[in-house]
């Protein structure tokens, strides 16, 4: 009675004892947990103030720059022109000046052709010509003659529209060369510019869509003329670099342009173009943001470091950079008047250069965002989430530069070693423990099992030595009193005694053989197969007189290094268990094979017996440990046999184990390795 409540307080101890073991190491992980967030958060906090550093002196020092240049350009207002194109080629930023006197108006850059259209409607000729394509549209020569002879002596604008006119109705008539012959006339050559045409005051519309008439009759002439294409190329390029009030009044062909160049499969041409003219058209923005609104801003000298015009999320958007500087002095001396500068920018070079002087600890993690997009530039793609930011506060108001977790991730990893390695040590002590508290409460279950079987076998013994015993002494102090006076009673008292006194014995060989050690100090090679042959001649009889039908099939092995006696045992042990537990009923029938599979020699006894429940097929084979159940009580046993037959088994390197029987009965196979392989272990 006092094993049970033993147990219960040793696995109560134990539980106890790992409860105080997880709550201590779960102490431990927190700690370390907290120690580590505390460490992200700081490192957090550096790269904040990082980010943040890196784009005040981002801002700083490109409003200086600028701002330099804005004196610059102010205290030199007649080279505007050519201080212009010095910026282009040094500063990638730059795209266009733009410079004003506040109130009256530009300076820089001016219209190079101004007052074309006027001329255009006050022209006779072209009068006359429209009157006879209302009145005559069919007499083309007419019309041409009108246009061209009539508007010989007309502005070059009023010529070149003309040409292009007489060249459109020759063209329908199918009169290509006429046509050329016509645009030729107007005394445009092919290699004028559209920047010398507006120097010397012809309107840049008029050039680029007499210039572009010409492709298309080349092209109407032959359609693969490979120069012609060229010359469409070239005028596009030309439309491009136009400043801004040349710009608008060419109103950028840019349609016509790039219908041309798909029919020629220049697809990259067009897309150099497509971004050669966005670019235009953000500086004709922002040339009308001028003339619209800071010509008539009234200047602040006081601000020394210019102010942004921003327009982020129109069809082109423009940056500007704008402030006033005093002119150049006057005769008497002291500060000039103050002009207006400003800068149109490309905004993608300036968040490059943010970009490429990034700390090193930002490098790869940075984006720069907008509101709308929400990813405008990148160091590098990807990277997971925000973890800090900051907003462009004096320049590129509408951005953010935000970090991403891979820059925290990084800088975290570098003090890894901090909570990393201890979490690990105390993770790896925690599953120590666990492991050992669990084979700790498995070694007190098995022990506590141990000593309650072998109580058991204890009493069980105690037992069967008690009744041979009282059954010697009962017959003894018969014979003693001379209660047999017949000499055949006395012989078989005497007889039963000597039964009782075997009983006896058998029943303490088995407790010293369990007692004793199975090993092998002197092993022999013997054969298998002659082991068989003797235990049929030993147990055959045995099985004819219980009615057993006993089958064996001896086959060849190879020689079996070990002892043949104690493997002679541990088969005749499972013969005997076969036989013991045969059932009741029907016919029993023991079968018993020898086979060689591979370098192993296989012995097996299978039977139809009561068999061995699956959950006990591996437990039967430990000392003290029986099956019970109906019709097992009666065979006797104490759990001892199987257990010998493992140790036997074990000693000559071999396995034995418990499989499904016939109908239900048990099968016991032996492993053993023969000669050969034990040589070779």
């Amino acid at each position: 009675m006092s094993a049970v409540p033993t147990r219960s307080s040793r696995r109560l101890l134990l539980l106890v004892v790992a409860a105080l073991f997880l709550l201590t190491a779960g102490i431990a992980v927190w700690r370390v947990l907290a120690l580590r967030d505390l460490a992200i958060e700081r490192e957090r906090s550096r790269l904040q103030s990082l980010v943040e550093d890196h784009v005040d002196r981002f801002e700083a020092s490109v409003l200086s720059e600028m701002w330099d240049l804005t004196v610059q350009i102010a205290e030199n207002p007649d080279r505007a022109a050519v201080n212009q194109g010095k910026l282009r080629a040094s500063k990638g930023w730059f795209d266009a000046l733009f410079l004003w006197v506040p109130g009256p108006g530009m300076l820089f850059p001016l219209p190079s052709a101004p007052g074309t259209s006027r001329e255009m409607q006050e022209s006779a000729c072209l009068a006359r010509a429209h009157g006879l394509e209302r009145s005559s549209p069919d007499d083309v020569d007419a019309i041409v003659t009108e246009y061209v002879a009539g508007c010989r002596a007309e502005h070059a604008a009023v010529r070149l529209y003309a040409g292009k006119q007489a060249a459109h109705h020759l063209l329908g008539q199918g009169r290509a060369v006429d046509a050329l012959a016509v645009l030729d006339a107007t005394g445009l050559r092919d290699g004028v510019t559209l920047r010398q045409a507006v120097a010397a005051g012809v309107d840049p519309f008029e050039v680029a869509t007499h210039r572009l008439a010409r492709v298309e009759i080349r092209l109407y002439l032959e359609p693969g003329d490979a120069s012609a294409f060229d010359l469409a190329a070239t005028i596009g390029r030309e439309l491009a670099e136009l400043e801004a009030p040349d710009l608008d009044a060419a109103g950028v062909p840019m349609n016509q342009i790039h219908r041309l160049l798909g029919r020629a499969g220049r697809a990259e041409t067009s897309a150099e173009l497509g971004e050669g003219f966005r670019r235009a058209a953000r500086r004709s923005e922002a040339y009308k943001q001028v003339v619209d609104r800071l010509v008539q801003e009234p200047p602040r000298p006081d601000q020394k470091s210019g102010r942004m015009v921003i327009d982020a999320y129109s069809e082109h958007p423009f940056l500007l950079h704008y402030g006033w500087a005093p002119g150049p002095a006057g005769p008497g001396g002291g500060d000039g008047p103050l002009l207006g500068v400003a800068f149109a920018i490309r905004e993608n070079v300036l968040i490059e250069r943010f970009l490429q002087h990034l700390p090193r600890a930002l490098r790869g993690s940075t984006t720069v965002v907008d509101a709308r997009t929400n990813d405008f530039a990148a160091g590098s793609r990807g990277g997971g989430n925000t973890v800090c930011g900051a907003q462009f506060r004096r320049t590129l108001t509408h951005l953010r530069v935000n970090v991403r977790n891979s820059a925290l991730t990084a800088a975290v990893g570098a003090s890894r070693e901090q909570w990393a390695v201890p979490l690990s040590v105390i993770s790896v002590a925690s599953a120590m423990g666990l492991v050992l508290l669990f084979a700790l409460d498995r070694t007190t279950r098995q022990q506590v099992e141990l000593l309650e079987r072998q109580r058991a076998f204890g009493t069980r013994v105690t037992h069967e030595l008690k009744t041979p015993l009282a059954g010697i002494k009962v017959m003894a102090e018969n014979l003693e009193v001379g209660a047999y006076k017949d000499d055949r009673q006395r012989q078989e008292m005497a007889h039963r005694i000597v039964q009782e006194a075997d009983r006896l014995t058998q029943r303490v060989d088995e407790v010293l053989a369990a007692a004793k050690e199975r090993t092998i100090p002197s092993p022999v090679p013997f054969e298998p197969e002659e082991l068989v042959y003797a235990l049929v001649e030993e147990w055959e009889p045995r099985m004819v007189d219980a009615g057993v039908a006993f089958e064996v099939d001896p086959g060849t092995t190879a020689p079996v290094l070990g002892d043949p006696a104690a493997f002679r045992d541990a088969v005749g042990c499972l013969l005997d268990n076969a036989l013991k537990y045969r059932r009741p009923e029907g016919k029993p029938s023991i079968r018993m094979t020898l086979a060689e599979e591979g370098r192993y020699a296989v012995l097996s006894v299978v039977d139809n017996g009561l068999g061995v429940p699956k959950v006990m097929r591996k437990r039967i084979f430990d000392r003290f440990v029986r099956v019970e159940g109906p019709h097992r009580g009666a065979a006797g046993g104490h759990g001892l046999g199987l257990a010998q037959v493992r140790e036997i088994v074990l000693a000559h390197r071999g396995t034995v184990v418990c499989t499904d029987g016939i109908d239900g009965g048990s099968t016991f196979t032996i492993r053993v390795p023969t000669q050969v392989e034990n040589r070779k272990g």
